[in-house]
């Protein structure tokens, strides 16, 4: 079976060591601490999809998306521009979801929001940031299974390419998507003894019908944004 052509992610150097990007219409999961990137990278994504004329959103269940888009325009101000014309389509459904209610969405009801913006925005590139804020409507892990099957299954049958953002609780432990995702990307940010600071590094776990690696690459900040480097044994931050 031939494999469709892979699109890009827009994150210099990461695309090189997944075969030249995504594949289309699949759901990845980008996990990783506090700190380590996530939403920095979804917002390249979105971007990298704007640029090629795509219609993309950013599905925020907690905070306002204009925070993110503030954070991404320190690296390109382009940015505003593809908010500005519709081609990044920013979804508040944090504030919808929580106000007044306390508790927290459920995979049925973000479903849907996702299912309306898909229709009328005719998004190919979707983030939703961050799945950890769902609530599954049950506690029978064999449904929980059952729900995020369903999740992932119909955002594939609408031809979207979608990155799920979640925190990064427990190393010893993988969810549910962990094993229900097409492809897992790990985002790591720890303390590295040898340059006496934090320093941060990318890692794919999991990518379907692709050859890959499994060990850290180093992951940087610059003033462009991210950036995977090929170094091994390198971490450290550039100075």
């Amino acid at each position: 079976m031939d494999v469709p052509a892979r699109i890009p992610t827009g994150i210099k150097g990461f695309d090189q060591i997944i075969e030249g990007g995504l594949l289309p219409g699949k759901t990845y999961l980008l996990t990783g601490p506090p700190g380590s990137g996530k939403t920095t990278f979804s917002m390249h994504f979105l971007l990298e999809g704007a640029r090629k004329g795509e219609n993309t959103a950013y599905v925020s269940l907690i905070h306002d998306p204009i925070e993110a888009v503030k954070d991404m325009a320190r690296f390109d101000p382009a940015v505003w521009s593809y908010v500005k014309s519709g081609k990044i389509f920013l979804q508040d459904y944090g504030k919808t979801l929580w106000k007044g209610v306390g508790k927290p969405p459920t995979w049925g009801s973000v479903l849907m929001s996702i299912k309306e913006i898909a229709a009328s925005q005719r998004v190919s590139r979707l983030v939703v940031d961050p799945i950890t804020a769902i609530e599954f409507s049950n506690t029978n892990p064999a449904e929980k299974r059952a729900q995020l099957a369903n999740f992932i299954r119909t955002i594939e049958e609408m031809g979207v390419t979608a990155i799920l953002v979640a925190e990064l609780t427990d190393l010893d432990k993988y969810t549910e998507e962990y094993y229900l995702a097409d492809g897992v990307i790990m985002l790591h940010y720890f303390m590295d003894d040898a340059v006496g600071d934090m320093v941060r590094g990318v890692q794919v776990l999991k990518m379907r019908r692709t050859r890959h690696e499994t060990r850290i690459f180093p992951l940087k900040f610059t003033d462009r944004g991210l950036v995977v480097t090929q170094q091994k044994g390198d971490l450290s931050e550039e100075r």
